[in-house]
C-alpha cells in the first residue's frame, strides 16, 4: 500500500479527527462530516469548517496554487518539527495537488488545513473564508463518491477517478434486489446504435453528458420500498441527501440493457441511471 491511506500523518489524522471511518460508516454520516469538518487547532482543540464548494478540475490554476502551498508548508520551521507531515508533504504532491482538483479525502484536507495553521498561513478566524475564496478548496461528485468510499476503507491502494470503474468493481445491479446500501448511482446515456444494437445504455463518461443530465455519481445510503435515499454532491450547497422513487428497473439482465428510471422526489424530469451492487470493503480488520 502507498502514501494514499495509510501514511502515518493521514492514519493520525484519521484516528484522531474521524473516529467514526470504519466499514459500517453510512454515507448520510458522512455528508454530516463534510459540513462540519474537524481540524485541530495549534493551541489544542479543534474548529470545525464545512467543505461545500463544487470544485472540479485543473482550472484556475489549480497546480499552481497547490505548488504554491506545498512549498510553504515544507519550508515553514513549524510544520518541519512534525517528521510525518513533512514526510506526507514529500512524497504526495499529486495528492496535494488532488485537493485543489475536487479529489481529495477528508482526512488529506484536514491535514493541510491544520498544517496551514501551524505555519501562521492563516488565522484561526479566517480558517473557513480561506479555504472557500483564497484557495478555493472543495469536492466534485466523484471526489466526494471516492473520498466516502475511502474513508470505509473500499479503495486501499489507488483513488477511482472514473466513473465507469465503480461498475467494474462492484457489478451491476439488475433488480431491486440487488441494490443496498453503499451501491454507486452512475447516470446514464443511450448508446451510439451498433448496427441492429439498439436501447443499449452506457455510464455518462467523465466530463461529458447525456440528453438531460452530465456524468454525475452519487452512493444509496438506504433503500425504502420503491424509494432509494442518494448521498451525493452536485453544487455549491455542498454534499446534500437526496430521496428518488424508483419508475422502473432494467427490462433485462442483458450488457447494456441495465437502465434504471428514477425521479427525485419534489421534481417532475425522470433521470436514467445505472446502479451497482454494494460495493466491497477491504479495511474492516484495521
Amino acid at each position: 500500500m502507498g502514501n494514499y491511506r495509510d501514511h502515518p500523518a493521514i492514519k493520525e489524522i484519521r484516528n484522531a479527527n474521524f473516529p467514526r471511518f470504519k466499514p459500517e460508516l453510512w454515507c448520510s454520516e458522512f455528508v454530516e462530516i463534510c459540513h462540519a469538518l474537524p481540524v485541530r487547532l495549534p493551541g489544542g482543540g479543534k474548529k470545525k469548517v464545512a467543505i461545500t464548494r463544487y470544485k472540479s478540475g485543473t482550472g484556475g490554476g489549480a497546480y499552481k496554487r497547490a505548488g504554491l502551498l506545498r512549498g510553504q508548508l515544507q519550508k515553514n520551521p513549524e510544520v518541519q518539527k512534525d517528521k510525518h507531515a513533512i514526510n506526507w508533504l514529500d512524497v504526495s504532491k499529486q495528492r496535494v495537488r488532488m485537493a485543489f482538483c475536487g479529489h481529495a479525502t477528508l482526512e488529506e484536507l484536514s491535514l493541510l488545513f491544520e498544517l496551514a495553521l501551524k505555519a501562521g498561513l492563516v488565522s484561526v478566524d479566517r480558517l473557513q473564508n480561506w479555504i472557500d475564496q483564497d484557495q478555493e478548496f472543495g469536492l466534485d461528485c466523484n471526489g466526494f463518491t471516492n473520498a466516502y468510499y475511502t474513508a470505509i476503507g473500499s479503495f486501499l491502494e489507488n483513488p477511482i477517478h472514473y466513473h465507469n470503474k465503480y461498475k467494474q468493481i462492484a457489478g451491476v445491479a439488475h433488480d431491486w434486489y440487488d441494490i443496498d446500501y453503499d451501491s454507486v448511482i452512475l447516470w446514464a446515456r443511450p448508446k451510439a446504435s451498433e448496427g441492429d444494437k439498439k436501447d443499449l445504455w452506457e455510464v455518462i463518461p467523465n466530463g461529458q453528458k447525456g440528453p438531460d443530465h452530465h456524468a454525475h455519481i452519487g452512493v444509496i445510503d438506504h433503500v425504502l420500498n420503491d424509494e432509494v435515499v442518494v448521498c451525493q454532491h452536485g453544487s455549491n450547497v455542498g454534499p446534500r441527501i437526496s430521496t428518488y422513487k424508483i419508475i422502473s428497473e432494467p427490462p433485462s439482465k442483458k450488457k447494456g440493457k441495465e437502465v434504471w428510471h428514477l425521479r427525485e422526489i419534489g421534481k417532475s424530469a425522470e433521470q436514467t441511471v445505472i446502479l451497482t451492487k454494494t460495493m466491497p470493503t477491504y479495511a474492516a480488520g484495521e
